[in-house]
């Protein structure tokens, strides 16, 4: 199945009760949340983006960066995260080694994109979120959102569609992993089925896991979206009808604003980057107790750096209901290990029950 498929099917099952992007005072339902990304995806072929074409995501975690990442599966653009704390040198070379196309960028960043955008010929399109005037250089992402055809794109979409997953560039300079849709459903399926749980193989599945659980859904992505834990916990739940909870506080880790946002919202999952975020989530909750109900929270996804026993043992004392589930993997390649911890018990600290298709 193509995610844009995926994504339409949805459209058509929820209605407008049924919240898909929030943030802050914000709120977007899946119907607007529809007819925004399929202008906004009709809009971009009618520029001149194709099928195939390299789409830059210079954005912190708000929702433009869910609704252009839906709007890229319906288009069949393929997503290039781009890491907002990169300066010009490193900005260039993401975008010209990507082969950019198009560009998402936040208003925040437009000094930065005046440094590199006229080394860029084969950049052809800059869209800039937020702000007030919008350069001659550039268009303006509500316009394109909100003018024109809302109804699906009707084109033919393939499994082997792509996106990319740049790495932080720790071992050299960041490459681009080229994630086919069809190898990612497979890695989520396999996770699934490790866990116990069911998959969906055909669209009628799908469309039933949809109407079950999805519509109950609600994820925050409390590590950024141009990181692999966030962005890939985050396309999760949005293909399988949910909603994404971007933290209102997104320039840097506010934990008591995550709880805020879990309480006001009932979230069921979060995705974490190890004892940085699970620390001070829970010294906050130590330090306040009662403050917030975390009672909805069914689960914590951590990758990336080490979480630690006693940091999970301490979040488990605040929302026994949870399960706190640790994996180990890379940009290229998920699943190499994983772990869970419940109060029933757990593991040690970067302690890993190795997945089905690694080799050591």
């Amino acid at each position: 199945m193509n995610f844009g498929d995926m994504l339409d099917a949805v459209g058509e099952m929820l209605g407008p009760e049924d919240l898909a992007l929030a943030h802050g005072t914000r709120r977007t339902y899946w119907p607007d949340f529809t007819a925004r990304s399929n202008r906004l995806a009709r809009n971009l072929r009618e520029m001149g983006i194709e099928t195939g074409d390299k789409a830059g995501f210079y954005l912190r975690n708000q929702p433009e960066y869910t609704e252009a990442l839906a709007a890229c599966f319906k288009g069949r653009f393929t997503h290039v995260n781009v890491n907002y704390r990169y300066l010009a040198d490193e900005l260039f070379y993401i975008f010209d080694n990507s082969d950019a196309a198009v560009v998402f960028f936040d208003a925040q960043f437009t000094d930065q994109v005046e440094l590199v955008r006229g080394r860029l010929p084969k950049l052809t399109a800059w869209v800039q979120i937020g702000g007030g005037d919008v350069p001659d250089w550039a268009v303006d992402y509500d316009c394109l959102a909100a003018d024109g055809d809302p109804s699906p794109l009707g084109i033919d979409r393939s499994p082997e569609d792509l996106f990319f997953l740049y790495t932080g560039g720790t071992t050299g300079m960041p490459k681009g992993v080229m994630w086919s849709q069809s190898v990612w459903r497979q890695a989520s399926r396999e996770g699934a089925e490790k866990a116990g749980l069911p998959y969906p193989s055909t669209m009628e599945e799908f469309k039933m896991a949809v109407q079950l659980m999805g519509k109950t859904a609600r994820q925050v992505p409390a590590c950024p979206l141009m990181h692999g834990t966030g962005l890939f916990t985050a396309m999760g739940a949005l293909l399988g009808g949910g909603a994404i909870i971007t933290l209102e506080q997104n320039t840097s880790f506010d934990p008591e604003n995550l709880w805020e946002t879990v309480s006001e919202h009932g979230v069921t999952s979060m995705a974490i980057v190890g004892d940085a975020f699970g620390k001070p989530m829970l010294k906050a909750l130590d330090d306040n107790p009662g403050r917030w109900d975390v009672s909805s929270v069914q689960t914590i996804v951590s990758s990336g750096v080490m979480w630690s026993a006693e940091v999970k043992q301490g979040l488990l004392k605040h929302m026994p209901q949870a399960a706190m589930m640790d994996s180990f993997g890379s940009s290229e390649a998920v699943g190499f290990g994983s772990s869970t911890t419940t109060l029933e018990g757990g593991t040690q600290t970067s302690k890993f029950e190795i997945g089905p298709n690694c080799k050591v």
